[in-house]
């Protein structure tokens, strides 16, 4: 890392940046794979060396301009039935949670991105399935409880890939609709944190320094999805993330 970056994140030594690329680049391969994961995989990690006030506010800059080129094909593909409900709900929950984050302690930060992560990774994996669409109302409320933790956390993707997973659509439809629905919700936190005073130089350049590592990532992801079963395409998520938020769990545990 050159050094007049280096002295803005003087959290972080060599290994410690190594660790951390090496971190997003595999949460960036989760996200072109499953079409979720991004931050869910990589805030853990990357908060035990920098702030989670400065880690949170760059992952959305991030996860939109590196998985910007998925959009055209997930565009398509989506369920915008569901997306626009979401969304709604995702708007008005992302302020809450902007707010939190300006007066949570660090390892308290940790322990919720922990917690909430454990929860959706043991959920998934009971292979929830909808019989039928929920009504409008249960669709705003999970996108009110995603966007209160994305605000907070930039951890938005539980409630929402819960939402999708026990979708009867099945894995293709689903998958692009969390790829279309975190673009746009990416988005909305830029917004709700630049107006907080959330992002500030060293937010920038954290940021700068980790798109084009997912950008590799998600490309490598993405076409390894187009290559897997459904079953591979679950195992290889719910694994990585268990992973992560025991991790998470602990550092929050010992302080």
């Amino acid at each position: 890392m050159p050094p007049a970056l280096l002295a803005l994140l003087p959290e972080m030594g060599a290994s410690a940046a190594a660790l951390v690329f090496a971190t997003v680049f595999l949460a960036g391969f989760l996200r072109g794979f499953t079409g979720f994961g991004f931050a869910l995989a990589a805030v853990p990690v990357i908060t035990l060396f920098v702030e989670p006030a400065s880690v949170v506010p760059s992952i959305p800059i991030v996860a939109m301009v590196a998985g910007a080129e998925q959009m055209r094909r997930a565009w398509r593909v989506a369920n915008w039935h569901a997306i626009r409900r979401l969304l709604i709900g995702a708007v008005l929950g992302a302020p809450v949670g902007v707010l939190a984050l300006s007066y949570l302690p660090a390892n308290i930060m940790r322990a919720l991105i922990g917690l909430v992560l454990l929860f959706a990774v043991l959920a998934l994996w009971r292979g929830y399935r909808f019989k039928e669409r929920p009504p409008t109302s249960a669709q705003v409320g999970i996108g009110i409880a995603s966007g209160l933790l994305n605000g907070a956390t930039a951890m938005g993707g539980p409630p929402v890939i819960l939402y999708f997973l026990a979708a009867p659509e099945g894995v293709a439809i689903g998958r692009a609709s969390l790829l279309v629905y975190f673009f746009f919700i990416s988005a909305w936190s830029i917004v709700a944190q630049t107006v907080a005073g959330l992002i500030d130089l060293k937010v920038v350049v954290l940021a700068f320094l980790m798109i084009p590592v997912m950008a590799l990532g998600n490309v490598i992801g993405d076409r390894m999805f187009n290559r897997s079963k459904a079953s591979t395409y679950q195992r290889i998520a719910l694994g990585f993330l268990l992973a992560i938020a025991i991790l998470a769990i602990v550092r929050a545990t010992i302080g």
